[in-house]
């Protein structure tokens, strides 16, 4: 069975509410939706995030002439034709942003047509849930620690964070929220990169009586020595997120030993295989990984839970975003109980496709262009 074609579709889906961040405001997510037919009639879908759907279209149909034409099964030998031919490797992050769209639907492909679950090609499961992080949305104290509140009512053990916003004070945010969830669960922030490592060490030392699980990414992704002194400086465990995409940055965090969990998925890694492989690399150096989400649907939450049920050293607590989208793309979307997610046994990556759902969302991106991030003025 070979890969016949390789086709992409913008697609602009608005949020339940504004998501705030120390990046921006950002309203709704622009995706890049990927299907890859086979000769034998079989499709797989698979889908990338990004800023603007338009490049990434242009880039991911392009990179489909190392898919197309390949047997579906010989999914490694068509990622390292992308990374020895051609230019692809000298913008790597963009990239695996891209490409990992179509790896994704290529297992996805794959499983539908010999009839098992995604999982199956990365191991099989270790587990037959996967525990997910609540959350937390809003722009204020007030409405931060009253959904920090629901959340831990839903059962969800790890509460998740965003701060390093100018605007807000973030140990009133945390106190707010330790003091709503009660002293036992845990507790994870996100700065996104926005403190210097001076500022880091100074911040996070001051939000440590509040009881941190661990502090993601505080610092700059490229300064992985300064993220370093930031884990020696202070009693809370560190993520490392942003700083790793590729191999080879995973490798000169675990040189550093800058972390104590790294934060990855399909994405960030440029695909399924990959995130499979650098968490047997985190593995080998004893660091635990989490799963990283971002703006999407239940296509690329389904895809990665099939993956991260065969990880052993993944942690609780994972990253789930695709509830804060206002459209669903899959029939029968999934439910998170008490905060775990059961991995599906259909085939592939255990959803059905929503086609009139998928022509919504292109409309709207077709009519109204793609959302942005950026704060307006």
């Amino acid at each position: 069975m070979k890969v016949a074609r390789v086709e992409a579709t913008p697609l602009a889906i608005p949020l339940e509410q504004e998501f705030h961040w120390s990046g921006g405001t950002q309203r709704g997510a622009n995706l890049v939706l990927f299907s890859v037919h086979t000769d034998d009639g079989v499709v797989g879908y698979g889908e990338s995030i990004c800023e603007d759907p338009v490049a990434v279209v242009s880039y991911g149909l392009l990179m489909s002439k190392h898919f197309v034409g390949h047997e579906l099964s010989h999914v490694e030998a068509m990622l390292r034709d992308v990374w020895t031919q051609g230019r692809w490797r000298f913008w790597p992050q963009f990239t695996q942003l891209t490409v990992s769209g179509i790896e994704v639907a290529c297992w996805d492909a794959l499983g539908r047509s010999v009839g098992v679950p995604t999982n199956v090609f990365f191991g099989g499961r270790v587990r037959d849930e996967v525990d997910y992080f609540g959350f937390l949305q809003g722009d204020s104290v007030e409405q931060l620690a009253a959904h920090a509140g629901e959340l831990a009512g839903r059962g969800h053990e790890v509460l998740y964070v965003k701060l390093g916003r100018a605007a807000r004070d973030d140990e009133e945010c945390v106190a707010a929220i330790r003091d709503a969830i009660g002293p036992d669960r845990l507790l994870r922030v996100d700065p996104n990169e926005a403190w210097s490592v001076g500022e880091a060490v100074e911040r996070i030392r001051r939000l440590e009586q509040y009881g941190l699980d661990w502090v993601e990414q505080p610092t700059p992704a490229g300064d992985v020595p300064g993220l370093a002194h930031v884990r020696r400086s202070v009693g809370v465990k560190i993520a490392a997120d942003q700083a790793v995409f590729t191999t080879r940055q995973l490798l000169e965090v675990l040189r550093h030993e800058a972390a104590d969990v790294v934060v990855q998925g399909s994405h960030d890694a440029g695909g399924l295989l990959p995130f499979r492989q650098q968490a047997t690399i985190a593995a080998a150096h004893g660091v635990a990984v989490n799963r990283h989400a971002f703006m999407e649907t239940e296509i690329s939450f389904l895809a990665n839970l099939q993956v991260a049920s065969t990880i052993p050293n993944l942690t609780i607590g994972n990253q789930v975003m695709h509830q804060l989208l206002a459209e669903r793309l899959v029939r029968d979307p999934p439910e998170l109980v008490d905060g775990r997610a059961r991995v599906p046994d259909a085939p592939g990556h255990g959803f059905e496709i929503d086609l009139d759902a998928v022509a919504v969302a292109h409309e709207r991106w077709q009519r109204d262009g793609p959302y942005s991030t950026l704060e307006e003025r």
